[in-house]
């Protein structure tokens, strides 16, 4: 696997902070609380190397504050960064971060009288942050929006500034206006990434741009990331923690050398960082991307096998206990299973079930709905009986029923924890149990586990989520821990079906209905991203995506179908109208039959590559086209495209050209799948051989045909008139 292909440079710091008495009932709920809290959050990759020192970080003796970290002015520029008209540590670059501070605060927002104990509220986990930037061409001009702050919508700005320095020191303060806040994300939680660029005013080569901001999440956070490497060069980064409330530590991946220090808390230090270059299909940018991590811990438990060994246990053990089948449950269950013969039968009935009879509250409620959610939120909500007799429950309230419907038929089962994929490939490193903040229900077949999720709405059964699916899982058991892949799906198991019957008239506008279906993860992709947008959103959406291809296009009547339900495939149909498809050469028409692939770049344009290609999953298409030809138009020496690679191996394309002549149809054909078997990941040395395979597929998607205009049959010469009178007609 490509993780052990690259060196990796990493540094850990234990560090001891003086916190206050905690609750009892905080005490009895860590195992939860880190569950719910820091297994969900955690983010990681690959270490080769730790190291660790002892800190002590005191709360109460702090000395170091965020009012005196946002002085009311700004610090002074150097003249000598005002005067460079080019960057020292990397030459020719278009601008460069001189320097990037961040200093982390953890503080109780109120003390009970006599300061003896502090009140059961969530903590504020505050971050001050600071970035000096220079630009140093015009390019940096145009390349400003790289200067972005980015954040998640549970997070709160504050105090958001920027300004402009001249060369002569002169500076100019942004209004309001200039800061610019806009969504990037949304995903199935409810949650969003939110940015902030800036507009500076009078931006010209040789200026350098500051911008501050502070950061609230208030709440308690058992670990928090930072990129420390920009997608410009920095110059330096240094980051600070000043109070944390419980022990901890703070470690670093994919970075320079550090410098550290124990002054006024803890600084880490890293200089003459590169910009960070994000390529098209690559892996999660924390496997690649200099990032650094504050995580609190458990200082009881010195070895990291053994914290492997009782979350395993502890986890095992509370799932044991709640999904212990009642029997109103085994009664359920085998009435769900009446007249199954097989196991994959009676499996299939208890998760259509759970996933669509069940009333799934983490993607769909209303008004009424939460008010007696939270009326009811302290009854034994984790009960399957419960679930069972209310008829709704969380996702992972649903993952539990479902668990102990098949143990109330026999079934052993486990919870199994793994990682978000898109965040993290490789779990098998120290502290990787830190970052096991998925949960699935993994059922014994067998000698195989199988794995399932019935509480996501949107994956059908047979299949994990892209974002689990390779992943490893920890099987939970209170007498062993066990890892195990969850295994991948085939590419027939994702596929793209489109058809298209169009028409094409001799002045190249091209018109017709067209209907597109999608299943497993093309349609798990989909549905997510669309179930929190109102259908008109998701119209423009599609509408923008058609025309980002085909600019002339007019989509209308669009019909979606399965868009909001658990039922596949998903499927839109749509009438579609694009003058000047063809293009006209003279008295002919050329046009590519393809009508899915017409206008979208080449993937892999690029000559050289520095990261190892990567494809969350295989999948497949399949396009069924068909055009009628305009009258009085044949075709010039037809040619099918040429096929690309092998469709049953990792990559691979072929083509089926036919004309029906009676009804001048031109009929087009086109099969594609990647990873058929199973091939999704590639190391950075198979880019060469990769990428011409892309541009073969590009060259056959954009395959021409060229109609000319029928030439007219020869007019017989006349015969000379007869003066012979005609003969008569015969009776």
């Amino acid at each position: 696997m490509y993780p052990d292909e690259r060196a990796q440079r990493s540094g850990v710091i234990a560090f001891l902070c003086l916190y206050p008495m905690t609750s009892m009932r905080t005490r009895k709920n860590l195992f939860n609380i880190a569950s719910v809290i820091w297994f969900k959050e955690a983010l990681f990759s690959t270490v080769r190397q730790l190291r660790t020192i002892s800190l002590a970080i005191t709360y109460l003796a702090l000395t170091v504050s965020s009012q005196a970290f946002f002085a009311p002015k700004w610090d002074p520029v150097d003249p000598a960064d005002l005067a460079a008209k080019d960057s020292v540590g990397f030459p020719g670059t278009d601008v460069e971060i001189l320097r990037s501070t961040h200093e982390l605060n953890e503080r109780v927002p109120e003390v009970i009288a006599g300061g003896t104990a502090f009140k059961d509220l969530p903590l504020v986990f505050e971050t001050s942050n600071f970035v000096r930037a220079k630009i140093y061409t015009a390019k940096g001009v145009q390349d400003q929006g790289k200067l972005r702050v980015r954040y998640l919508s549970s997070s709160r700005l504050k105090n958001t500034e920027a300004r402009v320095v001249k060369p002569d020191g002169t500076s100019t303060n942004l209004k309001k206006a200039d800061i610019v806040e806009n969504i990037l994300t949304k995903d199935e939680d409810g949650g969003s990434w939110k940015q902030i660029t800036f507009v500076f005013p009078g931006l010209e080569p040789g200026d350098v741009v500051e911008y501050r901001w502070i950061e609230l999440i208030e709440e308690e956070i058992w670990l928090k990331h930072y990129y420390c490497q920009e997608v410009v060069p920095t110059r330096e980064y240094r980051f600070t923690i000043a109070a944390m409330t419980r022990p901890g530590s703070v470690g670093w991946l994919n970075c320079p050398k550090a410098t550290t220090s124990d002054k006024n808390g803890f600084t880490v230090v890293f200089r003459d960082q590169p910009a960070f270059e994000e390529e098209e299909h690559m892996p999660p940018p924390r496997e690649l991307r200099g990032w650094i991590y504050v995580a609190k811990s458990f200082p009881m438990y010195s070895k990291d096998a053994e914290v492997w060994e009782l979350l395993s246990g502890e986890w095992g053990d509370n799932f044991n206990r709640d999904s212990k089948p009642s029997g109103v449950i085994k009664k359920k269950a085998e009435a769900l299973a009446a007249g199954a013969t097989t196991a994959d039968e009676k499996l299939r009935r208890l998760y259509e079930f759970c996933q669509k009879e069940i009333y799934n509250t983490t993607y769909r409620t209303s008004a009424e709905l939460q008010a007696g959610i939270d009326k009811h939120k302290e009854d034994d909500a984790f009960s399957p009986s419960n679930i069972l007799k209310q008829m709704r429950g969380r996702r992972d309230e649903i993952n539990l029923l479902f668990a102990s419907l098949a143990r109330g038929l026999g079934f052993e089962a486990r919870i199994a924890h793994s990682a978000n994929r898109a965040e993290i490939l490789n779990v098998k490193i120290p502290q990787g149990w830190a970052f096991l903040g998925t949960t699935s229900v993994a059922i014994k077949q067998g000698e195989n586990w199988t794995y399932f999720n019935p509480g996501n709405y949107f994956v059908p059964y047979g299949l994990m989520s892209w974002r689990d699916e390779g992943a490893i899982a920890m099987l939970c058991n209170t007498k062993k821990k066990e890892l195990s892949e969850i295994p991948r799906s085939l590419a027939d198991q994702s596929q793209a079906l489109r058809k298209a019957r169009l028409k094409l008239d001799d002045e190249g506008t091209l018109e017709g209905d067209v209907e597109e279906s999608y299943s497993g993860h093309l349609s798990e992709k989909q549905k997510v991203d669309a179930w929190i947008i109102s259908i008109d959103e998701v119209n423009k959406i599609f509408r923008e995506k058609v025309t980002a291809r085909l600019p002339n296009a007019e989509v209308s009547d669009i019909v979606w179908t399965n868009l909001d339900t658990t039922a596949v495939p998903l499927t839109v149909k749509y009438h579609v109208r694009v003058p000047g498809y063809a293009e006209l050469a003279g008295k002919r028409l050329i046009f590519a039959p393809s009508f899915f692939q017409v206008g979208k770049p080449v993937v892999f344009a690029a000559a050289e590559r520095k990261h190892p290609i990567f494809f969350y999953y295989p999948w497949a298409e399949h396009d069924d086209i068909e055009i009628v030809l305009p009258t009085g138009y044949t075709l010039e020496k037809p040619s099918a495209p040429t096929a690309v690679g092998e469709l049953a191996g990792a990559f691979g394309a072929d083509y089926k050209l036919q004309y029906l002549g009676k009804t001048r149809t031109f009929c087009y054909r086109r099969d594609f799948a990647l990873g058929a078997n199973g091939a999704c990941a590639f190391a950075q040395q198979s880019y060469p051989a990769l990428k011409a395979l892309f541009e073969q597929l590009y060259k056959s998607d954009t395959h021409s045909i060229v109609l000319k205009p029928k030439t007219a049959p020869a007019v017989p010469a006349a015969s000379p008139v007869s003066e012979k009178p005609a003969a008569p007609a015969t009776p």
